[in-house]
C-alpha cells in the first residue's frame, strides 16, 4: 500500500512545489498588472492633456471669431460712412 500511496512527506513536497509555481505565476501577473496600471495612468494623462488642448483651441477660435465679427462691423460702418460722402 505504501508503494501506491505517496507518503505524507511526498504529498507535502508536491504541495510546496505547487505553491512555489503559483507564487511565481502570481508574481509575474502582479508585474504585468503594474505595467498595465502605469500605461493606463500615462494614457489618462495624455487624454486629459488632449482635452485641455482641445478646449483651449475652441476658446481661441471663439475669440478669433469675435474679433473677426468686430472688424467686420467696423468695416461695415466705414463703408456706410464712405458711401454717404459725395
Amino acid at each position: 500500500m505504501s508503494e501506491k500511496t505517496p507518503s505524507l512527506e511526498q504529498r507535502l513536497d508536491r504541495l510546496e512545489q505547487g505553491q512555489a509555481r503559483l507564487l511565481e505565476t502570481l508574481s509575474a501577473i502582479d508585474g504585468r498588472i503594474e505595467i498595465l496600471h502605469q500605461e493606463f495612468q500615462r494614457t489618462a494623462t495624455t487624454v486629459s492633456r488632449f482635452s485641455l488642448a482641445q478646449e483651449s483651441a475652441k476658446l481661441a477660435s471663439q475669440r478669433l471669431e469675435g474679433f473677426i465679427g468686430e472688424v467686420r462691423d467696423q468695416l461695415t460702418k466705414v463703408e456706410a460712412v464712405l458711401g454717404k460722402k459725395p
